[in-house]
């Protein structure tokens, strides 16, 4: 106890947090009782931001300085929207925050709120906005792991370090993100990697077993097939993310355009069309760059944007360019003579092949 009572006097109470934590793993086997007393009193008092962590420039974010987490994030919350989402996925995040509103009922009948999730799915699709939304709407504090960057900083201590990580945030209700999983997760009969990854693929199974209903912990990953299927089993729920619908791709157009949407008008059909099969980041990256450019070049924006949303449109042959001025106007309302322009054919040749169409 004199470890517990220097770091108190020393006012590191996130690193007594973090000893308690240790303490109680070592307890847990001598004295179960006690371990789950001083458990109980950890979780009845949350934890407070102090000097272990340091603040950087940004609002949103600090990095703990106690051993081996020098790589763990705390975002603060923000008032943002919800991330777009199918409809499956919705209904299963909203059933999440459900049980934590009713937990005290669920435990009276012996269950227990979902404490740990994997999320599933290619990059860009919202899974990392999907664990701050779900850490606002449950009111706990978000902590972030980038597994890849450990893997790279600290191989040969990583047991250890993801060990000190968990411990931290299993000491008071929190949402811990792993984020890219697969780093360290890799199936335990992959003869490429070395020892220390089949280790952390056991500390991995032990811990998600033995979380905390309490907090939330989320796995996340682009490569499901590379994740040891015993990591899979002991998740309580898998939510697999897709690339958008054209319902929401149109969804995401407009609400990525904002205040410029009326000026837009025209193209936004052409944009939707553009952007199926991309994540909401790339479509996100894709409106932002038209909207600069109808800040910078006015007069050349329709053109430019033509261009950009088929940026093959210069390597067209003329029957090429033909098929899609005509569907510019047919598909897209454009006035025949702005196709034209911007394609390179004449404005009767476009009306005929329309007139042909509807023949």
């Amino acid at each position: 106890m004199l470890e517990v009572a220097r770091l108190a006097l020393e006012g590191k109470t996130s690193d007594v947090r973090l000893y308690l934590a240790k303490l109680i793993r070592k307890m847990r086997k001598e004295d179960p009782a006690y371990a789950s007393k001083l458990e109980n009193l950890l979780k009845s008092e949350p934890a407070r931001s102090n000097g272990v962590l340091r603040k950087t420039n940004s609002k949103e974010e600090s990095f703990y300085q106690g051993e081996g987490l020098s790589l763990l994030r705390d975002f603060q919350s923000k008032n943002e929207s919800a991330p777009l989402l199918d409809n499956s996925v919705k209904v299963l995040l909203q059933q999440i925050v459900m049980e934590r509103k009713c937990s005290e009922e669920l435990e009276k009948n012996g269950l227990y709120p979902t404490s740990s999730i994997i999320f599933q799915g290619p990059p860009g699709v919202g899974k990392t906005m999907t664990a701050h939304w779900l850490a606002r709407e449950l009111d706990l504090p978000l902590y972030i792991l980038d597994l890849t960057a450990v893997m790279s900083s600290l191989l040969g201590r990583t047991g250890s370090n993801l060990r000190s990580v968990l411990d931290y945030a299993k000491s008071h209700p929190c949402v811990l993100f792993l984020d890219e999983i697969d780093a360290i997760a890799k199936k335990r009969s992959d003869e490429s990697d070395v020892g220390e990854i089949k280790r952390l693929v056991n500390v991995l199974l032990q811990e998600i077993e033995d979380w905390p209903h309490q907090g939330v912990l989320i796995a996340a990953t682009n490569h499901p097939e590379l994740v040891d299927p015993a990591l899979w089993r002991r998740f309580d729920l898998d939510i697999g993310f897709e690339l958008p619908s054209e319902e929401n791709v149109r969804r995401a157009v407009v609400e990525f355009l904002g205040d410029d949407i009326e000026s837009f008008s025209n193209i936004v059909d052409l944009l939707v069309d553009s952007q199926k099969g991309e994540s909401y980041s790339n479509i996100k990256r894709t409106v932002n760059k038209l909207r600069k450019l109808k800040l910078i070049s006015p007069k050349e924006f329709e053109k430019n944007c033509v261009h950009y949303l088929s940026p093959s449109v210069s390597e067209m042959s003329r029957q090429e360019r033909i098929s899609f001025a005509v569907k510019l106007v047919s598909d897209f309302s454009f006035p025949k003579q702005k196709a034209a322009k911007l394609l390179g054919v004449s404005r009767d040749t476009i009306r005929k092949k329309l007139e042909q169409s509807c023949a």
